[in-house]
C-alpha cells in the first residue's frame, strides 16, 4: 500500500536542485515521432539532453538537461530565494522523495502519512 508523504525540512541553499533542467513529455507520441527509444535517446544527446526515466503507465518520458539556473551565483546560491521573482516549480520543489534522492545535502524529506493522521501544511 503507499501512502501519502508529506515533505518536511527546509531549503539549505545548496544549489544542486539548480542545475538541471528537467522535462516530461508524452512518451507513445515521441518514441513514435523518433520510431524507438534508442533513436530517440541519440538524438537527445547530440543536443545534450538525456531521457532519465520512463513511466509507461502514466505516458511519459522524463528529460534532463545539464543547464544551471542564471539566478545562482558563483557559490550556488539561489538570487531569488524567499522573492517573489522564484519560479512556482523552485517554490514547489520537492514534490516527492524521488526528487531529492540524489540531492545529499537537501533540507527536505518525506515522510508517510499514516491512516488518520493529518497532513500539516
Amino acid at each position: 500500500m503507499n501512502l501519502p508523504m508529506e515533505r518536511e525540512g527546509e531549503c539549505h541553499s545548496c544549489g544542486e536542485c539548480c542545475q538541471t533542467v528537467n522535462m516530461t513529455v508524452v512518451r507513445d507520441v515521441t518514441l513514435q515521432q523518433h520510431g524507438n527509444m534508442q533513436e530517440l535517446q541519440r538524438y537527445l544527446s547530440y543536443r545534450g539532453i538525456q531521457v532519465v526515466g520512463s513511466d509507461e503507465k502514466r505516458n511519459q518520458l522524463y528529460y534532463s538537461m545539464d543547464v544551471p539556473c542564471s539566478e545562482l551565483t558563483s557559490d550556488n546560491r539561489c538570487r531569488v530565494h524567499g522573492k517573489k521573482e522564484k519560479p512556482l516549480i523552485c517554490q514547489r520543489f520537492p514534490e516527492s522523495k524521488e526528487d531529492v534522492e540524489d540531492i545529499k545535502n537537501c533540507g527536505f524529506r518525506f515522510t508517510p502519512v499514516l491512516p488518520g493522521q493529518s497532513i500539516r501544511g
